[in-house]
């Protein structure tokens, strides 16, 4: 004889949310991003100072200035790509039909 089939709503659990999420605690996006603006602006004046340093003759490190100004170009350049995929997955998200 066969054992009988168990019910399926026995076999249906609530899914626990995922861990470090908005109130839970966690860091939140805006945050996280608000940290990466920051990091960029810190970046920029950076390279601004050390731009100015060279050229007033405060400082002859022709490396390190380049290295500062290579750095805050990098840094806005993965800034603006972020800020390009948000973009488009806030434009994906305008397009879901409900």
């Amino acid at each position: 004889m066969a054992d009988p089939i168990a019910p399926i709503d026995a076999a249906i659990r609530p899914i626990a949310p995922a861990g470090g999420a908005g109130a839970a605690g966690g860091v939140r996006f805006a945050d996280t991003l608000r940290d990466l603006v920051g990091e960029v602006e810190q970046a920029q004046k950076a390279a601004e100072e050390a731009a100015r340093a060279y050229a007033t003759g405060r400082s002859t490190d022709v490396t390190a200035t380049m290295i500062a100004m290579e750095r805050a170009s990098i840094t806005l350049a993965l800034m603006l790509q972020v800020r390009n995929r948000l973009l488009e997955a806030y434009h994906e998200i305008q397009r879901m039909q409900v």
